[in-house]
């Protein structure tokens, strides 16, 4: 059961929906709950989510999660709390702004004999952003087995140590640690490569590589950190105030700028260590030197405005420049434009959720290209179909890579006569739409 017909929850309604699972959405606006009646293959209840009345009316007596992700913390709270306490649902997930609500939440849940979880999709694209100045030259960042291992995705340019290789080379570059290819876009394709799929100039490849590798693959990547320690962030919002204090503790320069004279005046209060200035961008970024920048980040309200910004900040020499964009149609076109990384909290929190719709044993599912590839981490279980045989004899789903195995704090990529055992951390890539199938591998149930 879902509750809030936003982005968030409708994305997610779509995509449990076509997985298979049994959803309902409720959605109290009379005009959305009818649009989404139409446009989506769900069972939709105009109401409020916040009330036992609406959620019984909307199956939460029979439901083995309840997702509350409207755009009011308030809201989510209270049906959280419902869902919980009077229902007794098995997973409650809701998402939360506030650090004073999650701490209540939690607080209030501690009798609750049910799983919670709070999603923040700020907190996670504050961390996102934060992962990309750790990863020069990287598009997208995402952290498993306990941070033991990185999947980041990179361009590959012409005359790259990896154009023109297949992917199977990565183990001469990378002989004794896990090191793979494991996603690949070319142009509209995206590709799980096989060992004899051959990295072209143009491509975005996702790379998994053990932590302890990741600088080497930097200097064959060719890609340095910048010597700048300026950072300018455009844009006074919470998410942009608390990325200011996240990125001074890591000992960078910043600068925020905003064009509201009233919200850079309580930035300026609030962040005595940043410089806050207020005018018109382009005239910001060409005073605040823009060329000398280590990198520009985009968080205003204002998505269009956060890529034309970044756009602006790139033709005008800015090293790396992302932006916080939530509209699919504009996510999707990072590697068609000239912008470091797209960051999109819809898909952080979609991506939150979703392990604790695949159960317990899920710890962590990461979306890539748009949501068209995921990468699944899972603990494996007694008697699982991956315990049964090695990988090589798998009948794993097309399209899904085996691309980890993490053994008593041990990461080692697996051949294919190995053998995975319960209680292994194992990593999977597969393309979405046999994500369920996957994961049925390790964690079946």
């Amino acid at each position: 059961m879902i509750v809030g017909g936003g982005l968030v929850g409708t994305t997610l309604a779509g995509k449990l929906s076509r997985e298979g699972h049994d959803v309902s959405l409720i959605e109290r606006r009379p005009e959305r709950a009818a649009e989404l009646s139409r446009s989506l293959d769900v069972r939709v209840v105009e109401g409020n989510g916040a009330t036992a009345g609406a959620l019984r009316a909307a199956g939460a007596e029979e439901a083995s999660l309840v997702v509350a992700c409207t755009e009011s913390d308030e809201v989510n709270f209270v049906t959280g709390r419902i869902a919980a306490s009077m229902f007794k649902v098995r997973n409650v997930v809701v998402r939360l702004r506030e650090t004073e609500h999650q701490e209540a939440f939690a607080h209030l849940s501690r009798g609750d004999r049910v799983e919670i979880a709070c999603v923040n999709p700020e907190a996670a694209a504050v961390e996102k952003i934060v992962s990309l100045f750790e990863v020069p030259g990287a598009l997208d960042v995402n952290d498993f087995m306990g941070g033991a291992l990185r999947v980041a995705g990179f361009p590959i340019r012409a005359g790259s140590e990896f154009a023109e290789r297949p992917v199977l080379d990565m183990r001469l570059f990378f002989a004794e640690t896990p090191s793979l290819v494991v996603a690949i876009q070319r142009g509209d394709r995206v590709i799980v490569p096989h060992g004899g799929e051959v990295l072209r100039a143009g491509d975005i490849a996702y790379f998994a590589l053990a932590r302890s590798d990741l600088e080497n693959f930097l200097e064959l990547m060719e890609a340095r950190a910048n010597a700048s320690h300026k950072v300018l962030v455009a844009g006074a919002t919470h998410l942009g105030l608390t990325l200011a204090r996240r990125l001074e503790q890591m000992g960078f320069a910043v600068t925020l700028l905003e064009p509201d004279t009233a919200l850079a005046q309580r930035a300026a209060e609030e962040l005595p260590g940043a410089l806050v200035v207020s005018g018109a961008l382009p005239q910001l970024l060409d005073e605040e030197e823009i060329e000398t920048v280590a990198a520009f980040v985009a968080v205003s309200p204002d998505h269009e405005d956060n890529l034309v910004g970044c756009l602006l900040a790139k033709r005008m020499g800015a090293a790396r420049a992302f932006a916080l964009v939530d509209n699919p149609s504009l996510a999707s076109l990072i590697g068609e434009i000239a912008i470091d990384a797209i960051i999109s909290p819809r898909l952080l929190s979609i991506g939150l959720t979703m392990q604790h719709v695949q159960g317990r044993r899920v710890k962590k599912v990461a979306a890539l290209f748009g949501d068209r590839v995921e990468v699944l981490e899972a603990e494996v279980v007694q008697g699982a179909p991956v315990t049964r045989a090695p990988i090589a004899e798998l009948d794993l789903p097309r399209g899904v890579l085996v691309v980890a195995v993490q053994r008593e704090g041990a990461l080692r990529m697996p051949r294919g006569e190995d053998c995975a055992a319960p209680g292994d951390r194992i990593l999977l890539v597969a393309e979405t739409a046999e994500t369920a199938a996957a994961a049925e591998f390790i964690a079946p149930g």
